[in-house]
């Protein structure tokens, strides 16, 4: 697309103006018509996005108009409603990641909100019901319901359990009560998580077949696992207590385990192969060699009561090394480069930014720097870190810079792969391939409305799959889509952007937030940075191109820049063992 001064200078017609919110309603009823919103958006607005020139340099000239925000604001409630992400589906997600305990979410009104399938099973409650519908006697639903409303005020700040008998079976269950951070909708939400269990499917016949079970072992087993004693199966079964014992010292000899204790933990250990089993049944194997480890979410509790979360890769006892995964939420590195890390001695911290992940969100724009600054030098003095560099992929070298200028010191170096400099004419957008340039000139020239084309984009990549957005994306970037092919590298970025996109989150609305402050002329931060800053920049990067890097390297000669001709905006998994040779050079 081509800048034309008499098309900007003529404005956006009505007719180009109506067939856009024709487009963006087709986009919020089904996101894979993205595209083709943003061909015409480019096509149409694209020409009048917003610059006066003047010699040299370009002023900043934003965008508004009320009727399409209007419009899109309108179509974001239509996406809400339809999107497996609006807060009446984020509940269902939460609870579904329990696989085998009942658990379920609870209003600070006392309405359950959702279950999982083993709550529906255990206790017959859907959302929608109080939790007097629950099986436990009023006393202790109206206690349930006081604790529900104590812990989902905001200055509790804590979890809570709570001891019940179930009223079918006599058993007792407890119950552990924890606020959830997450914004879905008005009210206050609360996850209880119970002691009960669901017998998952698939786990009859896999302890029939493993142990050679008959049908009445099996099911004295799952009473055995659900918490009935002997005169309970008995009455249930309609068997005498002594058939009831008898079976027992069967299926205990039969899984070759003495105890009755032994025998449940085996069969809750089977719990766990099935539905793993069954929830990756449908994955195709991403590499032949041995799968990511591991790493667990580390939580911090911030002074203003936020989360933030962080992982660690490599070596927990070896030199710091820092990691910003881009807003794409990169986390992970190629299972070979966590290997190398570990090798090489490197503690690689990476964290986890305000809305992503279980990271809590920074709901105010203009907190978000202090906020994550914050959050990263707390982090460097949690491990006990002086100094260190930072490896920072594309744009992430927004906060690496502000780190720098706030907190004198603490960076040792910055390594960028894939240059995120500042912009500062408009030609540097109109080079970028039409993906990143719908986004990065919008979050520039009409931020207003940048929100609804960020979720309606995160839509659209939960239809069509991780790999079929990175093709759409990184198309132009036949680099790319190689190094996305590359089964280490498919794997760990669908697994490490789960803090960003998936099943149990969606950080659209922090992606757009993080995007919108980045696009601002921060040039002077950039030139006032003393510590050394290495570049590595793919010739095929399909938003930042060559002819924008020329540029950056007279605006920043200060700036060492190592460039390969076969690599794009995702170099880092590509060239990952040159660039931690030049991350340890900055090591104490």
């Amino acid at each position: 697309m081509e800048y034309s001064p008499e098309r900007a200078a003529k404005g956006v017609e009505q007719s180009d103006k109506l067939e856009i919110i024709d487009r963006i309603y087709q986009v919020a009823i089904d996101p894979e018509r993205y595209e083709d919103l943003l061909d015409i958006w480019e096509d149409r607005l694209g020409p009048a996005r917003g610059l006066k020139g003047m010699p040299g340099e370009d002023q900043q000239l934003l965008m508004r108009d009320a009727e399409l925000e209007s419009h899109m604001a309108r179509a974001t409630s239509v996406l809400d409603h339809l999107d497996r992400h609006s807060p009446d589906k984020i509940l269902e997600n939460i609870v579904s990641s329990f696989e085998r305990t009942a658990a379920f979410t609870v209003s600070g009104a006392g309405v359950v909100s959702a279950v999982n399938v083993a709550a529906e099973s255990v206790f017959e409650t859907f959302p929608g019901q109080p939790l007097s519908s629950l099986p436990i006697d009023s006393d202790d639903a109206a206690h349930l319901k006081r604790e529900v409303a104590r812990v989902s005020d905001p200055q509790a700040r804590g979890s809570s359990f709570a001891r019940f008998r179930l009223t079918t079976t006599g058993r007792p269950i407890v119950v552990r009560l924890t606020p959830i951070e997450q914004e879905v909708g008005d009210e206050a939400q609360v996850l209880a998580v119970t002691s009960e269990m669901a017998w998952p499917d698939g786990l009859s016949a896999t302890v029939r077949e493993a142990f050679g079970l008959t049908e009445a072992e099996v099911e004295v087993l799952r009473a055995l696992v659900e918490g009935a004693g002997i005169a309970e199966i008995a009455a249930m079964r309609g068997r005498s207590r002594e058939t009831v014992k008898s079976q027992i010292r069967s299926i205990l000899a039969k899984t070759e385990t003495r105890a009755q204790a032994e025998l449940v933990r085996v069969t809750l250990g089977l719990m766990d192969v099935v539905a793993v089993t069954e929830r990756k049944a449908s994955l195709k194997t991403l590499r032949g060699g041995a799968p990511l480890r591991h790493r667990p979410f580390r939580s911090m509790q911030r002074p203003d009561g936020r989360r933030a979360d962080h992982i660690v890769i490599g070596d927990e006892a070896g030199r710091p090394v820092l990691y910003f995964p881009q807003d794409y939420g990169l986390i992970r590195w190629p299972a070979s480069a966590e290997e190398a890390a570990e090798r090489r001695g490197l503690k690689v911290i990476v964290p986890i930014r305000p809305g992503f992940g279980h990271s809590s969100q920074v709901r105010d724009r203009a907190h978000l720097v202090t906020a994550v600054v914050s959050d990263i030098v707390a982090l460097l003095d949690h491990y006990g870190i002086e100094r260190c560099p930072v490896i920072a992929l594309s744009n992430d070298s927004f906060f690496a810079y502000h780190l720098v200028r706030m907190h004198p010191g603490r960076l040792a170096a910055i390594i960028n792969c894939s240059a995120g400099l500042p912009l500062f004419k408009r030609a540097q957008y109109e080079r970028m391939h039409k993906w990143h340039r719908f986004i990065m000139a919008n979050a520039r020239y009409a931020p207003a409305m940048l929100p609804f084309m960020v979720k309606a984009g995160f839509s659209l990549a939960r239809r069509i799959g991780k790999r079929g957005f990175v093709h759409a994306v990184y198309g132009a970037s036949p680099a790319d889509v190689q190094t996305f092919e590359d089964p280490e590298v498919m794997e760990a970025m669908v697994h490490g952007s789960e803090v960003c996109l998936s099943d149990w989150h969606s950080a659209h609305d922090s992606f757009a937030n993080e995007t919108i402050i980045q696009q601002s002329d921060w040039r002077d931060i950039v030139r006032a940075c003393d510590v050394p800053i290495h570049i590595w920049q793919g010739h095929q990067d399909p938003q930042m191109p060559m002819e924008t890097i020329g540029e950056m390297r007279i605006e920043f000669p200060n700036i060492v820049f190592h460039e390969d001709s076969n690599a794009g905006q995702l170099i880092f998994f590509k060239d990952w063992p040159r660039i931690l040779d030049l991350a340890e050079t900055f090591l104490d």
